[in-house]
């Protein structure tokens, strides 16, 4: 009879056991990931990006570094910036010739073949006694021009510069807007023609700047591209390295003939009188107006 009973009760202890543990273990798990859990919701990520990213039909590209050897023939008279993502694709600026930045201009390709180019606008772009005067030409792959930046002169405008420009440097108008006005913030649209004859513009380059400080120039936040008409992905890719090229992001890459580019681009002065004489229109905003619009990129 005792060695029965011994034999009756170890299965029902082992039997009580085993859910008892299988009861505890579950519920250790489930503690241990609610616990996991609560820690990444309390952990979020911290970061402040400095260096900016061209962004072109949806893909983020970044400036890659590229190494040169002392025997680089090839950089040292064309020189490039190359912008990469996740994947194959590149975004590379190339100039035509180191020793002549005045007779060549900047081209941009893929990772296989040519978008097209970008050039300043030359004595025969426009008639010699007119009004016109081109700015600049986007040529695609073809040769042919696709898209222009111009403006109609007028009489006095270097005048209207000169005086314009006096103001400015010598820090009258910087120091009003910065003492004086609740804006900011500067919104600024360039007009993008599709050719020379018509005046509605098919997009706008956009630039948002921000007021740094009395005595000094505004600083730039960010360069977009606003369509005003129907534009094609190959479109926006020939027309966004002129963001690239006016920005200084790819002035030690590029070199002089970055310096060549950007002192005769027409781009925002900072000045509302000269900026109307070449055709770029202004936006004055407050802070809470920009952030509320999403001109100020918080990402």
């Amino acid at each position: 009879m005792p060695a029965q009973t011994s034999t009756k009760t170890i299965p029902d202890e082992t039997s009580n056991t085993e859910p008892e543990n299988d009861k505890r273990s579950d519920v250790g798990l489930h503690s241990t990931d609610e616990f996991k859990k609560e820690e990444t919701g309390r952990m979020n990520p911290t970061s402040f990006t400095v260096a900016p990213t061209l962004n072109v039909g949806g893909k983020k590209y970044f400036k890659s570094l590229k190494p040169c050897g002392y025997c680089d023939i090839q950089e040292c008279c064309f020189p490039s910036a190359t912008f990469k993502t996740t994947g194959d694709a590149v975004y590379r600026i190339q100039h035509g010739c180191c020793c002549l930045p005045c007779c060549f201009g900047f081209s941009a390709y893929d990772s296989k073949d040519k978008i097209g180019s970008y050039a300043l606008g030359g004595c025969f772009d426009a008639p010699c006694c007119g009004s016109l005067v081109v700015d600049g030409k986007f040529i695609d792959a073809k040769g042919e021009a696709k898209f222009f930046l111009k403006h109609e002169s007028v009489c006095c405008d270097g005048v209207k510069i000169c005086c314009a420009s006096f103001c400015h440097l010598f820090g009258c108008l910087t120091c009003y807007k910065y003492y004086c006005s609740p804006e900011q913030y500067r919104e600024y649209r360039q007009p993008i023609y599709r050719t020379l004859e018509t005046s509605a513009p098919v997009a706008y380059f956009k630039y948002v700047d921000r007021i740094r400080g009395p005595c000094s120039s505004d600083e730039r936040l960010s360069m977009s591209i606003e369509p005003a008409d129907e534009l094609s992905d190959d479109d926006f890719q020939l027309l966004a390295f002129y963001l690239i090229l006016t920005s200084g992001y790819a002035d030690f890459e590029l070199g002089m003939n970055f310096s060549y580019l950007a002192r005769n681009s027409v781009t925002p002065y900072g000045v509302e009188g000269i900026d109307e004489l070449v055709g770029i229109h202004k936006r004055s905003l407050t802070e809470k107006d920009a952030v509320h619009q999403g001109l100020v990129n918080m990402y």
